[in-house]
């Protein structure tokens, strides 16, 4: 899992062995692929969706920024729903150059959480407490109510679009689980799917 961009979601960021170093973060406000609508969080470039989760999941404004990662450019909002002990957050970006680096065909085809969705499934990792805070979305999490140093289940689903260019990323977070529980995480995280709607 290694393969996958470094640094840019959570589960590389994992996987690479939190090498944070080699991402470029610079505020951004000339952009929006993701914006709140009540409870809603809608996509905005060519992937339009709409993603609802119940109200005992608290929802935030999305945040705006780019970043470089293995020299692309991309422009990032992202968002989430969140609890204190499970979360989906949702990506909504774009390859800022236009070379067509968003994509994921390498990885399975998910029916989750709607068709075309790319998935390379499940993963426990343990999250060292002296990393969240200098991996952005990790602190963002953290600020938001969701802690996620110590031990987490995660799923992450990619959309791609736009000639790979426009891309949807959607991470399942569960905490309280060791990385032995491996039927008690998938019975968690297709409960925390059940939740999610999406819509275009």
């Amino acid at each position: 899992m290694s393969a996958v961009r470094v640094a840019k979601t959570l589960l590389p960021v994992i996987a690479a062995g939190w090498n944070v170093a080699c991402a470029q973060d610079a505020a951004a406000t000339e952009f929006e692929y993701l914006r709140l609508e009540g409870r809603s969080l809608v996509v905005t470039h060519t992937l339009a969706s709409r993603f609802d989760m119940p109200q005992q999941y608290a929802v935030f404004p999305p945040t705006h920024r780019t970043a470089v990662f293995n020299d692309v450019p991309f422009e990032i909002s992202l968002s989430a729903f969140v609890s204190e002990h499970e979360t989906i957050m949702v990506h909504a970006e774009q390859v800022a150059d236009g070379s067509g680096a968003s994509n994921y065909d390498r990885f399975p085809t998910s029916d989750w959480p709607v068709t075309d969705y790319r998935s390379p499934g499940a993963s426990c990792q343990t999250v060292p407490a002296s990393i969240v805070a200098e991996e952005h979305d990790l602190a963002w999490l953290r600020e938001r109510g969701f802690e996620p140093s110590g031990t987490i289940w995660m799923e992450q689903h990619f959309l791609s679009g736009n000639a790979y260019n426009d891309e949807i990323v959607v991470t399942l977070l569960i905490k309280g689980l060791s990385c032995d529980e491996t039927a008690a995480a998938a019975g968690r995280l297709a409960e925390l799917k059940s939740r999610l709607t999406v819509t275009d």
